[in-house]
């Protein structure tokens, strides 16, 4: 067993060491083990292995090109991981949100349920389930159901049980979505995983922008019988005090699908009658075909 373990933890020293000594290459991983094999290679030994692929996971993560390696090996490690250890409820929450800003909805949603069945009872779990339910998938029955279980967990606020009466009312807000995301903010232990939240707070910002413009737009071409010509109309026609700024960088722009979108990133918001399918890049063992998990 300390052969096996002193093997292991060289090559998780040595890769480390390669990826520093290579900065302008992203660091991947090259092979993730199955399940049964890591149990048996472990030899009751679980949690310590589970370790080591947990660090190999969190370089993964952090690495500052994983945009340009692509997100493939991030489900099949932290499934890995919690395979080895049910009870690592920060390995699900971590992969749950890296996979939804990266827009791999299917793994967050796969990897969150599969914390809710195995892990702890974290009320993060079903609540970040009903962040991608609703405001990536416009699913607003399929993210009251989540946030309603999130209240009943122990450590909610009282900001879950509101988001789940306003989801049920189907009166969810961009402004629920930030407070979703403050909320989550609170809970997370490592710069990344806040940085990733941190992204997804630049898109509810951006949907609550966009809302108040288009609103005012509204407004302005009834009162005034004709279109704007631009989003700087409504300044001068004093139905805003100024053109809020991008959260992205870019600027705000009046579109010819009657939408204000941003210069910098084309995200709004659509509700659907029913939740749409994502990309599918990796599919969990056993899990659903659909871009619905249930």
């Amino acid at each position: 067993m300390l052969v096996g373990v002193a093997l292991l933890s060289a090559a998780a020293v040595c890769s480390f060491r390669l990826a520093a000594a290579h900065l302008d290459k992203p660091y991947d991983i090259s092979h993730v083990a199955t399940g049964s094999a890591a149990r048996l290679a472990s030899l009751g030994h679980r949690t310590l292995v589970s370790d080591l692929y947990w660090l190999s996971a969190v370089q993964y993560i952090g690495d500052p090109q994983a945009e340009v390696r692509g997100w493939s090996k991030l489900y099949p490690s932290i499934d890995l991981v919690t395979d080895l250890d049910p009870r690592h409820g920060y390995a699900y929450q971590t992969a749950g949100i890296v996979l939804s800003a990266a827009g791999l909805l299917d793994e967050s949603d796969a990897i969150l349920m599969k914390g809710m069945e195995k892990g702890p009872s974290y009320w993060t779990f079903p609540y970040y389930l009903a962040f991608n339910a609703w405001f990536y998938r416009g699913d607003y029955a399929e993210g009251a159901r989540y946030a309603e279980m999130a209240a009943r967990l122990p450590g909610a606020s009282a900001n879950v049980s509101h988001l789940a009466v306003s989801l049920e009312s189907k009166a969810g807000r961009p402004e629920d979505a930030i407070e979703m995301l403050l909320e989550l903010q609170k809970t997370v232990k490592d710069d990344v995983t806040a940085q990733r939240l941190a992204e997804q707070l630049k898109l509810a910002l951006l949907e609550r922008d966009a809302q108040m413009l288009e609103r005012a737009v509204a407004r302005f071409q009834v009162e005034r019988n004709r279109p704007i010509s631009s989003l700087r109309d409504l300044v001068s026609a004093g139905l805003v005090a100024a053109i809020p700024e991008d959260p992205f960088g870019g600027t705000y722009v009046w579109g010819a699908d009657g939408k204000v979108r941003s210069s910098k990133n084309p995200f709004r918001f659509e509700l659907r009658e029913r939740p749409h399918a994502p990309r599918f890049r990796y599919r969990p063992k056993g899990a659903p075909q659909s871009g619905v998990l249930r």
